[in-house]
């Protein structure tokens, strides 16, 4: 009897045991994903790559601060941390000593969190491993590197608070509210500031410029970006849709990533709160942007020249090849910051579009200054025609080429959008290997020409050769040549298999 009891007690610690572990695990599940939405990932990179191990400089007006070391090891990262200390961190902007925080951690809105949120985004830090490497996060000049300091800025720009959901909108607005005003942050980035780097809420999400980039209006006022746009046009452009026609840039394409691995429900939440957070007032009319007649002639004739190839006499765009340039978040901005990095840099090909190459070194300040204004004032844009040669040699240090989008203009663009996922995935591990395999082409072939019978033998291999080219230049350590001979090899044995 005494055994059949202890034998009971023992499986039911173990079922108790079992089922707190799995509970455990959940909670860290859940924690993962807030992370996802709260964008702790694009602050907390290692330059190397490596997730939470920090060390990613962030680019303020009074400095660089670096994203800190927040693994679980003891001496470098957050492993001696409480679940209060870390509480302290995210709704008081203090750390597990008591100091005040700088703002660029976003406290200011992780205050409004709720206490569900917290405890599963710590369960979830519980299990990230530990890695030893410090993080000297202060990298102000003086007096900014003085932390008492902060206790000042609180005082004028900082008061703890917790969401509390709007009693006249619905559930789903809600949670667009709690995500956006709380989780994501996102008037940290698209509301400017002032002299002390306090936010200007009267002007909350109107832009603003960071790190060079400018964050465009999304009040979705007179003058905002995503005016013209529906609530399915924003929610695809936030989660990288296929049907999506815009870009992101700079920040933004980081927190596009992280976004994909969020809940649709989730994506239109947001979308839907930023286009209804206030009353309708109507559409105020614009006055058409003016352009001198000879500087638009200019304009226009060198986007023949260099533009029009890829976006269209029209500004279209090509699905696979080039977005949209009418009514693109980067063209019609307030501030003409995106555009005129955009040609200076260029844009890594995507799994939407080919390269877009950097026009650094073959326009001038002037030329650059007149195209754009072309364009922000082309096919119904009704940007103003703002960018001038002094502005566009300001940005020039901030437009470092790298060696993906130099080496991608080798690369053709697919002719369309004939692709989906899989063969995406497919073609990017193929060009990780150092040799091609021929029975993975063979069926890589078979199935795509089962999945798209429409597609000739031209177009296939065109598509699947772009595809191909634009992942292999991501390895490392390769040249124009390399990249050269692996296409024109993939191409062959492409072409080969195909006539067997």
């Amino acid at each position: 009897m005494i055994r059949r009891e202890t034998a009971g007690l023992a499986a039911l610690v173990l079922l108790s045991s079992t089922s707190l572990s799995a509970a455990e695990d959940s909670l860290a599940e859940r924690g993962e994903y807030i992370s996802n939405l709260a964008g702790c990932h694009t602050c907390h990179l290692g330059e190397d790559g490596t997730q939470w191990k920090g060390g990613t400089p962030l680019a303020t007006p009074f400095g660089n601060l670096l994203g800190p070391n927040i693994t679980q090891d003891k001496e470098t990262g957050i492993g001696n941390w409480t679940r209060d200390d870390f509480e302290g961190a995210l709704r008081r902007g203090v750390n597990e000593d008591g100091d005040y925080l700088y703002p660029a951690m976003p406290y200011t809105h992780y205050t409004k969190m709720t206490d569900d949120d917290i405890d599963a985004l710590w369960a979830y830090f519980q299990t990230i491993e530990p890695v030893k490497f410090e993080v000297e996060s202060n990298q102000l000049p003086f007096p900014f590197n003085i932390r008492t300091a902060l206790l000042s800025w609180q005082t004028l720009y900082f008061e703890e608070a917790r969401f509390e959901p709007d009693e006249n909108q619905d559930e789903h607005w809600n949670r667009g509210a709690y995500l956006v005003n709380a989780l994501a942050h996102c008037s940290a980035c698209h509301t400017p500031r002032d002299i002390l780097g306090g936010p200007i809420e009267e002007k909350a999400l109107t832009g603003a410029t960071l790190n060079g980039w400018y964050a465009p209006d999304i009040s979705n006022g007179p003058d905002s970006v995503i005016r013209d746009w529906s609530v399915e046009d924003l929610a695809g452009f936030l989660a990288n849709s296929e049907d999506n026609n815009h870009v992101a840039l700079g920040e933004m394409a980081l927190i596009v990533d992280e976004l994909q691995e969020v809940d649709p429900e989730d994506v239109n939440a947001i979308a839907t709160y930023l286009k209804n957070r206030t009353e309708d007032e109507g559409t105020r009319a614009r006055k058409a942007p003016f352009i001198d007649p000879e500087d638009q002639a200019e304009g226009e004739a060198i986007f023949a020249t260099n533009c029009a190839s890829c976006h269209k006499d029209d500004g279209e765009g090509e699905p696979g090849v080039a977005a949209s340039l009418v009514k693109s978040g980067t063209v019609i901005g307030r501030s003409p910051h995106n555009i005129i990095r955009v040609l200076l840099k260029g844009i890594a090909p995507n799994d939407e579009y080919g390269v877009m190459p950097s026009f650094k070194e073959q326009l001038s300040d002037e030329e650059i200054a007149l195209v754009a204004n072309y364009i922000r004032t082309a096919w119904g844009n009704e940007a103003a025609p703002n960018v001038n040669a002094p502005m566009v040699s300001q940005l020039r240090p901030y437009a470092e080429v790298s060696d993906t989008i130099e080496l991608a203009t080798v690369c053709p663009n697919p002719p369309s959008d004939v692709l989906n996922d899989d063969f995406r995935d497919r073609l990017a591990t193929l060009a990780t290997k150092r040799r091609l395999d021929e029975g993975a082409m063979t069926t890589l072939i078979d199935d795509y020409t089962a999945e798209f019978p429409e597609v000739d033998r031209g177009e296939r291999t065109l598509t699947l050769t772009a595809i191909y080219c634009q992942n292999y230049v991501k390895r490392d350590d390769i040249d124009r040549s390399d990249v050269v001979s692996a296409q024109i090899d993939f191409q062959n044995m492409l072409v080969g298999l195909d006539r067997r």
